[in-house]
């Protein structure tokens, strides 16, 4: 393989080559970039480790060890306000 087709694979990657549910459960987060970390929080595939709570309907919830989906996925955390 030459350089250039690394080059080229790396820019063309938006996303794991397996999925990202099979990549985000397979995978240890400190084997994770940072970014593809958060990915896999904000869809639901990894639990969020914040001392953060959000209003879920008109009740606050804490957000630490649980598996909640943003907003921008169908579910109810706000991505601006959790962190």
């Amino acid at each position: 393989m030459l350089i250039s087709e690394i080059i080229s694979e790396a820019k063309n990657s938006k996303g794991p080559k397996q999925g990202w549910k099979a990549y985000c459960q397979n995978t240890p987060a400190d084997k994770m970039s940072a970014s593809w970390l958060s990915s896999c929080k904000a869809r639901g595939y990894k639990s969020r480790e914040t001392g953060k709570s959000q209003l879920r309907g008109n009740k606050r919830t804490k957000l630490d060890n649980k598996r909640a989906k943003s907003e921008k996925y169908g579910g109810w955390v706000s991505p601006t306000r959790s962190g």
